[in-house]
């Protein structure tokens, strides 16, 4: 079996400015996002739980992430874990956004389908398909393996999508910054254990 820790990565500086960062942002940690990182690195000590291997996405703030979590680790880093693209949103104040195009989000902030024609960013099918491929090629590759994963929050909405086949992505909130999932993986089943569990206090 193939065991995931997925952590969004700390909060950054953009995340920290009320910016909208998808793929297009790349800022590193703030101060507090090193500290809730380097909270989940002790939270895992305490267990005795290393990793030899992290796939992370290549942005800076997931990347930083990864490095404070499991500093001794090998990396590999995807593209596929990257933050979804809000193209023509991506470095605007968030508050704006949810202000000009109230229409694409729920009453709880979640993006809505069908953004992208509008933003000209990604759409959730595309992601949704490439990171079903990435789950595919750890359980074939790494099936008996902890691995760390670090990437972004509607990144791991959408790897969740993935796996339990949400029709309704509004049902499930993006995890919080350092927020942690674990999900098992073999060749013939996915299994979520849980998902944005506070490490950080």
């Amino acid at each position: 079996m193939t065991t995931l820790y997925i952590v969004r990565h700390g909060q950054s500086k953009a995340n920290a400015a009320g910016i909208l960062q998808g793929s297009l942002i790349n800022t590193p940690l703030s101060e507090k996002g090193q500290i809730q990182a380097k909270n989940v690195h002790d939270a895992f000590e305490k267990k005795s739980l290393h990793f030899d291997l992290v796939f992370a996405s290549p942005l800076l703030r997931a990347a930083q992430t990864a490095a404070i979590i499991a500093p001794e680790a090998t990396t590999i880093f995807d593209e596929r874990l990257k933050e979804f693209d809000y193209g023509d949103w991506d470095g605007q104040k968030v508050v704006d956004i949810h202000r000009l195009f109230a229409e694409f989000f729920d009453e709880k902030k979640n993006l809505l389908p069908d953004s992208e024609k509008v933003s000209h960013g990604d759409d959730f099918a595309s992601v949704t398909a490439k990171l079903d491929d990435f789950l595919n090629e750890l359980a074939l590759n790494y099936p008996t393996q902890d691995i760390l994963v670090a990437s972004h929050g509607f990144t791991i909405k959408l790897l969740l999508n993935a796996i339990l086949e949400i029709n309704n992505l509004s049902s499930l909130n993006e995890p919080h910054n350092a927020g942690l999932t674990k999900i098992e993986l073999t060749t013939s089943t996915r299994t979520l254990v849980y998902f944005n569990r506070d490490l950080t206090e």
